[in-house]
């Protein structure tokens, strides 16, 4: 999955990827939505969160996003299973280096990691 050399800074964290690898009983489904606290706005032609409730450690900056976390972001604003999210974008992008789902994985570890999605 192509990424744009403007995105913010990777938000990363191993500890976090304990919690998206937890095992689920059978039949149960994680569903993810994007924290209501952040909006997107457009801003000098650029895609950006902003905090709008409790932001955390964001509380008083922007997150810059590039176009495959915009379209992401945009996604969750439904509560949205990680392989609805994978099938959605796979409709939309080209994977020819099949990166898109391991990509995803990430997007969904790093948010929750940082408070800009929830289990729902």
């Amino acid at each position: 999955m192509e990424r744009d050399n403007q995105s913010s800074e990777t938000l990363s964290g191993s500890d976090s990827q304990e919690h998206l690898s937890k095992e689920t009983k059978e039949g149960d489904v994680r569903m993810f939505k994007a924290n209501p606290d952040f909006i997107l706005r457009e801003v000098a032609g650029e895609a950006v969160l902003v905090p709008v409730g409790e932001a955390g450690i964001f509380e008083n900056s922007v997150i810059s996003l590039n176009e495959t976390c915009r379209f992401l972001w945009q996604l969750f604003q439904q509560p949205r299973t990680m392989e609805d999210v994978i099938a959605e974008a796979k409709k939309e992008y080209s994977d020819p280096d099949g990166e898109m789902e391991q990509g995803i994985k990430d997007f969904i570890r790093e948010y929750l990691q940082y408070g800009l999605l929830k289990e729902e």
